[in-house]
């Protein structure tokens, strides 16, 4: 069970991080990652990042490098913005939910005109 102190880190964290993604990592593996959701451990030492993307010509591997190479930075940047005693350490795990959204919507609106046909 999350505590209220946990909950407000973690939407944080997450908003942050999304906006620091987006706007000052030149990392061109990691354009287009979306920062999905955010669990700060219990002792705030770890934040699970789970992350995902749309763009198809990257891989799962190299957005994963490309944001491990960005730690320090990202944790450099968060901790001017953010707070906290402790700054957790970050961890980004890939989140294949989105991507497998859209390739189902993707399916239903081929399949859509041949009905209405």
């Amino acid at each position: 069970m999350t505590s209220r102190r946990q909950e407000k880190a973690n939407s944080l964290v997450m908003r942050e991080l999304s906006e620091l993604i987006l706007r000052k990592v030149s990392d061109p593996r990691v354009q287009g990652v979306s920062v999905v959701s955010v669990d700060i451990s219990p002792d705030f030492h770890l934040a699970r990042v789970q992350y995902s993307f749309l763009n198809e010509a990257l891989s799962a591997e190299d957005v994963q490098k490309g944001l491990d190479s960005a730690k320090p930075f990202l944790r450099r940047e968060l901790n001017k913005v953010i707070q906290l005693r402790v700054l957790p350490e970050l961890a980004f795990f890939y989140d294949p939910s989105i991507k497998g959204g859209d390739r189902i919507l993707e399916l239903l609106r081929a399949v859509k005109p041949k009905d209405s046909a």
